[in-house]
């Protein structure tokens, strides 16, 4: 989508690149062509300064034309290894901004690689631990474990704890707060509630969906969650322990490759999702929510790693390149 003076915004035509030869590829090289073309004539007609590719296929077309317009480009990619369109966006563009250290070695020799972050809602940021009491009535003596799988939630994940709870039902020191995703929140519920007896002591809630994560982040003292772009950037802009159980499917096998890198630092423990079962989930978390010491070290680098200011950062950067091809005032 390109931004139109007066006019909101326009489309062009744009689809997924395949990532094996077949005859839909030849479709959607015909398509990348056509948008390439529509996106030539709307930044001829826009005239920008600089062009930014988010790294989502539609960038390809878009930063395509402004290369070929001589129009300065930065794309910038979320992840621990650069996606097939910023792969190869990033040979021709002006900089790539990524939010990993080390990710020079995926771009050519000379290029301009800065570590910006990746944005997040400055919300994440300004919430606090009495908002989060507020909101999901939390006991302040005890440690709150906090567990989701995305806005679908994670169906492994939800079986994991079902299967720990038998085990943390005595656990007077622990409350969990658990967003299963509205597609098993049902089932999940009726699990716990079948196993649940009159003399247990943990605290458990869970909840298909929540709202406002920066309130559910700002009251957990360990996270349990999977590890796309957003999730890092968030808790570790926010320097929060996790353990974190990677998407076993996703492209490029990046969500790994993600959890790797902050569990390098010491910021989290990973658990694969083949791996992952009750007794692997309770054993990990216990050993980390009643160890005071190993989580200050945990948040200390979970915030070493974060970068909070992402969003400064790559406006800074998208500044300096775009000012850098301004023509020279006579």
């Amino acid at each position: 989508m390109v931004p139109q003076a007066g006019h909101g915004f326009k489309a062009i035509e744009a689809k997924g690149l395949p990532r094996k030869p077949s005859f839909k590829a030849f479709g959607t090289f015909l398509s990348a062509g056509k948008g390439t073309i529509e996106a030539v004539n709307l930044l001829r007609h826009f005239k920008p300064d600089i062009v930014i590719g988010m790294g989502a296929y539609v960038s390809l077309p878009v930063v395509g034309a402004a290369v070929l317009l001589h129009i300065p480009t930065v794309v910038h990619e979320q992840n621990a290894v650069p996606g097939l369109v910023n792969r190869v966006l990033g040979r021709v563009a002006s900089a790539v901004a990524v939010s990993y250290p080390d990710m020079a070695e995926f771009f050519p020799r000379g290029k301009r690689v800065e570590v910006t972050g990746n944005p997040i809602r400055r919300e994440i940021l300004d919430a606090h631990r009495e908002a989060a009491v507020k909101a999901f009535g939390l006991d302040e003596k005890r440690k709150t474990l906090l567990v989701f799988g995305g806005s679908r939630g994670a169906r492994k994940i939800n079986e994991a704890v079902v299967e720990a709870y038998d085990t943390w039902r005595h656990n007077d020191g622990l409350q969990i707060v658990h967003a299963t995703g509205k597609i098993n929140f049902e089932l999940v519920k009726r699990a716990i509630e079948d196993m649940r007896r009159g003399d247990d002591s943990l605290r458990y809630d869970a909840l298909p969906y929540i709202d406002d994560m920066s309130v559910a982040y700002a009251g957990s003292d360990l996270l349990v969650c999977r590890s796309g772009a957003t999730t890092i950037a968030e808790i570790s802009a926010k320097g929060l322990p996790a353990i974190l159980i990677p998407y076993p499917y996703a492209t490029d096998n990046h969500q790994e490759k993600n959890a790797r890198s902050l569990k390098d630092t010491g910021a989290a423990e990973v658990i694969l999702d083949r791996e992952l079962s009750g007794d692997a989930l309770r054993e990990m978390v216990d050993s980390l929510i009643s160890d005071e010491g190993r989580l200050r070290a945990m948040r200390e680098a979970s915030l070493a790693f974060g970068k909070p200011d992402a969003d400064e950062n790559l406006a800074a950067l998208v500044f300096e390149i775009g000012e850098a091809n301004l023509p020279a005032k006579v």
